[in-house]
Protein backbone atom coordinates (compact mmCIF):
# COMPACT_ATOMS: atom_id res chain seq x y z
CA UNK A 1 0.00 0.00 0.00
CA UNK A 2 1.02 3.41 -1.03
CA UNK A 3 1.53 6.20 2.02
CA UNK A 4 1.27 9.55 0.94
CA UNK A 5 3.73 10.66 3.91
CA UNK A 6 6.37 8.85 5.60
CA UNK A 7 8.35 8.45 8.60
CA UNK A 8 11.65 8.50 6.82
CA UNK A 9 14.67 9.54 8.93
CA UNK A 10 12.68 9.04 12.46
CA UNK A 11 14.07 6.65 14.83
CA UNK A 12 11.22 4.73 16.68
CA UNK A 13 11.94 2.26 19.44
CA UNK A 14 9.24 -0.68 19.75
CA UNK A 15 8.59 -2.44 23.43
CA UNK A 16 6.87 -5.61 23.90
CA UNK A 17 7.12 -8.97 21.78
CA UNK A 18 4.96 -11.50 20.07
CA UNK A 19 3.20 -10.63 16.37
CA UNK A 20 1.48 -7.56 17.22
CA UNK A 21 5.15 -6.07 18.28
CA UNK A 22 6.11 -7.63 14.93
CA UNK A 23 3.64 -6.29 13.22
CA UNK A 24 3.61 -2.80 14.46
CA UNK A 25 7.23 -2.96 13.29
CA UNK A 26 7.03 -4.32 9.58
CA UNK A 27 4.28 -1.46 9.39
CA UNK A 28 6.97 1.18 10.93
CA UNK A 29 9.33 0.26 8.11
CA UNK A 30 7.26 0.42 5.68
CA UNK A 31 6.91 3.88 6.27
CA UNK A 32 9.95 4.53 6.08
CA UNK A 33 11.11 4.70 10.28
CA UNK A 34 14.35 3.42 11.37
CA UNK A 35 12.89 1.27 14.04
CA UNK A 36 14.21 -0.64 17.29
CA UNK A 37 12.70 -3.50 18.65
CA UNK A 38 13.28 -4.65 22.24
CA UNK A 39 11.73 -7.87 23.66
CA UNK A 40 12.43 -11.48 24.32
CA UNK A 41 12.10 -12.32 20.53
CA UNK A 42 13.27 -9.19 19.01
CA UNK A 43 15.98 -11.23 17.12
CA UNK A 44 13.45 -14.07 15.79
CA UNK A 45 11.93 -10.62 13.90
CA UNK A 46 14.81 -9.51 13.14
CA UNK A 47 15.70 -12.49 11.13
CA UNK A 48 12.06 -12.85 9.48
CA UNK A 49 12.42 -8.99 8.28
CA UNK A 50 13.10 -8.66 4.72
CA UNK A 51 16.64 -8.69 3.63
CA UNK A 52 18.23 -5.37 4.13
CA UNK A 53 15.98 -3.45 6.83
CA UNK A 54 16.65 -0.78 8.98
CA UNK A 55 15.70 -2.87 12.16
CA UNK A 56 17.83 -3.34 15.18
CA UNK A 57 17.00 -6.14 17.49
CA UNK A 58 17.46 -5.43 21.08
CA UNK A 59 16.83 -8.26 23.05
CA UNK A 60 15.33 -8.24 26.72
CA UNK A 61 14.46 -10.57 29.63
CA UNK A 62 10.54 -10.69 29.48
CA UNK A 63 8.62 -8.96 32.74
CA UNK A 64 12.01 -6.66 33.42
CA UNK A 65 12.04 -2.94 33.98
CA UNK A 66 15.72 -2.72 33.17
CA UNK A 67 16.08 -4.02 29.52
CA UNK A 68 13.78 -2.05 27.91
CA UNK A 69 14.81 1.09 29.66
CA UNK A 70 18.24 0.54 28.85
CA UNK A 71 17.49 -0.03 25.30
CA UNK A 72 16.59 3.37 25.06
CA UNK A 73 20.59 3.75 26.03
CA UNK A 74 21.40 1.66 23.27
CA UNK A 75 19.31 3.11 20.56
CA UNK A 76 21.00 7.06 21.19
CA UNK A 77 24.02 5.47 20.92
CA UNK A 78 23.72 3.37 17.96
CA UNK A 79 21.18 5.74 16.03
CA UNK A 80 21.70 8.60 17.18
CA UNK A 81 18.15 10.09 17.84
CA UNK A 82 15.18 8.82 19.34
CA UNK A 83 11.97 10.20 17.85
CA UNK A 84 9.05 8.13 18.98
CA UNK A 85 8.52 5.41 22.14
CA UNK A 86 6.41 3.24 21.45
CA UNK A 87 5.64 0.97 24.93
CA UNK A 88 3.22 -2.22 23.79
CA UNK A 89 1.41 -2.92 27.51
CA UNK A 90 0.99 -6.67 27.55
CA UNK A 91 -2.45 -6.84 29.45
CA UNK A 92 -2.67 -10.05 29.65
CA UNK A 93 -5.47 -11.05 31.63
CA UNK A 94 -5.53 -13.28 35.02
CA UNK A 95 -8.45 -15.72 34.97
CA UNK A 96 -10.56 -15.54 37.88
CA UNK A 97 -12.09 -13.39 40.50
CA UNK A 98 -10.15 -10.94 42.58
CA UNK A 99 -10.81 -12.64 45.64
CA UNK A 100 -9.08 -15.41 44.62
CA UNK A 101 -6.06 -13.26 43.28
CA UNK A 102 -2.41 -13.53 44.96
CA UNK A 103 -2.08 -9.81 45.57
CA UNK A 104 1.77 -10.26 44.49
CA UNK A 105 0.26 -10.92 41.46
CA UNK A 106 -1.46 -7.82 40.74
CA UNK A 107 2.02 -6.16 42.17
CA UNK A 108 3.65 -7.94 38.87
CA UNK A 109 0.63 -6.83 36.63
CA UNK A 110 1.40 -3.05 37.59
CA UNK A 111 4.94 -3.32 37.54
CA UNK A 112 4.80 -4.86 34.00
CA UNK A 113 1.84 -2.84 32.66
CA UNK A 114 2.13 0.72 34.40
CA UNK A 115 5.75 0.53 36.12
CA UNK A 116 7.81 -0.36 33.24
CA UNK A 117 6.35 1.88 30.43
CA UNK A 118 7.19 4.50 33.03
CA UNK A 119 10.60 4.26 33.34
CA UNK A 120 11.07 3.66 29.59
CA UNK A 121 9.44 7.01 29.22
CA UNK A 122 11.35 8.58 31.58
CA UNK A 123 14.66 7.06 30.25
CA UNK A 124 13.52 8.30 26.78
CA UNK A 125 12.93 12.15 28.03
CA UNK A 126 15.85 12.71 29.68
CA UNK A 127 18.03 10.88 26.95
CA UNK A 128 16.61 12.49 23.88
CA UNK A 129 13.27 14.01 23.66
CA UNK A 130 13.64 16.97 27.04
CA UNK A 131 16.05 18.09 24.01
CA UNK A 132 14.71 17.64 20.71
CA UNK A 133 11.13 16.53 20.97
CA UNK A 134 9.37 13.54 20.39
CA UNK A 135 6.53 11.43 21.41
CA UNK A 136 5.36 8.40 23.28
CA UNK A 137 2.45 5.99 22.43
CA UNK A 138 1.67 3.30 25.06
CA UNK A 139 -0.33 0.71 22.99
CA UNK A 140 -2.10 -1.84 25.07
CA UNK A 141 -1.88 -5.39 23.35
CA UNK A 142 -4.75 -7.43 24.19
CA UNK A 143 -8.63 -6.64 23.94
CA UNK A 144 -9.43 -9.40 26.80
CA UNK A 145 -10.25 -7.77 30.39
CA UNK A 146 -10.13 -8.82 33.98
CA UNK A 147 -9.97 -7.28 37.14
CA UNK A 148 -6.35 -7.07 37.43
CA UNK A 149 -5.95 -5.95 33.88
CA UNK A 150 -8.52 -2.72 34.30
CA UNK A 151 -6.74 -2.33 37.66
CA UNK A 152 -3.55 -1.73 35.36
CA UNK A 153 -5.48 -0.08 32.50
CA UNK A 154 -7.06 2.81 35.01
CA UNK A 155 -4.05 3.36 36.15
CA UNK A 156 -2.54 3.39 33.01
CA UNK A 157 -4.64 5.82 31.15
CA UNK A 158 -4.44 8.51 34.58
CA UNK A 159 -0.39 8.08 34.30
CA UNK A 160 -0.88 9.44 30.59
CA UNK A 161 -3.30 12.14 31.24
CA UNK A 162 -0.77 13.16 33.59
CA UNK A 163 2.81 12.80 31.61
CA UNK A 164 0.70 14.16 28.72
CA UNK A 165 0.06 17.80 30.61
CA UNK A 166 3.66 17.43 32.31
CA UNK A 167 5.30 17.25 29.06
CA UNK A 168 3.38 19.67 26.86
CA UNK A 169 4.24 20.57 24.36
CA UNK A 170 7.69 19.35 23.82
CA UNK A 171 6.63 15.58 24.02
CA UNK A 172 3.11 14.01 22.69
CA UNK A 173 2.01 11.46 25.33
CA UNK A 174 -0.49 8.93 24.13
CA UNK A 175 -2.05 5.81 25.10
CA UNK A 176 -4.25 3.43 22.59
CA UNK A 177 -6.57 0.96 24.09
CA UNK A 178 -9.13 -1.61 21.82
CA UNK A 179 -12.58 -1.09 22.98
CA UNK A 180 -14.43 -4.00 24.76
CA UNK A 181 -16.65 -4.21 21.98
CA UNK A 182 -13.64 -4.57 19.31
CA UNK A 183 -12.31 -8.55 18.49
CA UNK A 184 -9.09 -9.10 18.96
CA UNK A 185 -8.24 -9.78 15.16
CA UNK A 186 -9.92 -6.62 14.41
CA UNK A 187 -8.07 -4.84 16.73
CA UNK A 188 -4.58 -6.63 15.96
CA UNK A 189 -4.82 -5.89 11.81
CA UNK A 190 -5.76 -2.19 12.32
CA UNK A 191 -3.43 -0.55 15.47
CA UNK A 192 -0.31 -1.07 13.37
CA UNK A 193 -1.94 1.45 10.66
CA UNK A 194 -3.24 3.87 13.41
CA UNK A 195 -0.03 3.61 15.31
CA UNK A 196 1.37 5.08 12.00
CA UNK A 197 -0.84 7.37 11.82
CA UNK A 198 -0.46 8.95 14.98
CA UNK A 199 3.20 9.47 14.75
CA UNK A 200 2.71 11.12 11.67
CA UNK A 201 -0.24 13.06 11.99
CA UNK A 202 -1.14 13.11 15.73
CA UNK A 203 -4.44 14.25 16.89
CA UNK A 204 -6.65 17.03 17.87
CA UNK A 205 -5.81 18.20 21.55
CA UNK A 206 -9.67 17.77 22.25
CA UNK A 207 -8.91 14.03 21.63
CA UNK A 208 -6.98 14.55 24.89
CA UNK A 209 -4.06 12.05 25.23
CA UNK A 210 -6.04 8.41 26.02
CA UNK A 211 -7.38 7.19 22.51
CA UNK A 212 -10.15 4.35 22.29
CA UNK A 213 -9.62 2.24 18.85
CA UNK A 214 -13.75 1.07 17.96
CA UNK A 215 -15.17 -0.59 15.40
CA UNK A 216 -14.36 -0.16 11.48
CA UNK A 217 -13.56 1.77 10.20
CA UNK A 218 -10.86 1.93 12.47
CA UNK A 219 -10.81 5.69 14.52
CA UNK A 220 -9.41 6.50 17.67
CA UNK A 221 -11.79 8.47 19.86
CA UNK A 222 -11.43 10.28 23.55
CA UNK A 223 -11.68 7.79 26.13
CA UNK A 224 -14.96 8.59 27.90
Amino acid sequence: MAHTRTLTGRVVLVTGEGGLAAAMAGSLLARGAVVALAGPDAEETRRTAPPGSPLLALTSARDGMAGPAQAVDRVVERLGRLDHLVNLVAGRPSPGPLMELDPLALRDVLHRDLVTPLACTQRAYWRWMAAHGGSVVNVVADTARSGPQDAALGALTELTEWLAAELAPQVHVRTLIPSPSLATVAYRHAVSEVLCDLLLHGTDPADGPVLVLSEEPACPTRAA
